[in-house]
């Protein structure tokens, strides 16, 4: 069964100097203080500085930036 191939599941990755999004259903807001996605379960609100998507794919997204707050609804 090849599943882990086509891996529809949500996910965040969160290191010192990005974060990765993966599986993202919308952009809904972005500016250089707040970038809002809509995911499966809901929504998701990166709060910071100097935020800036540097990789934007259909279904992922890269940003990077001053993060202070994540926050899901």
């Amino acid at each position: 069964m090849m599943e882990y191939l086509l891996d529809s599941k949500f996910k965040i990755i969160i290191t010192d100097s990005y974060i990765n999004i993966i599986n993202y259903k919308d952009l809904i807001s972005i500016n250089s203080n707040n970038i809002i996605l809509k995911y499966s379960n809901g929504s998701i609100n990166i709060k910071g500085k100097d935020l800036l998507i540097t990789k934007l794919l259909d279904e992922e997204l890269l940003i990077k930036g001053n993060i202070s707050n994540i926050e899901f609804r």
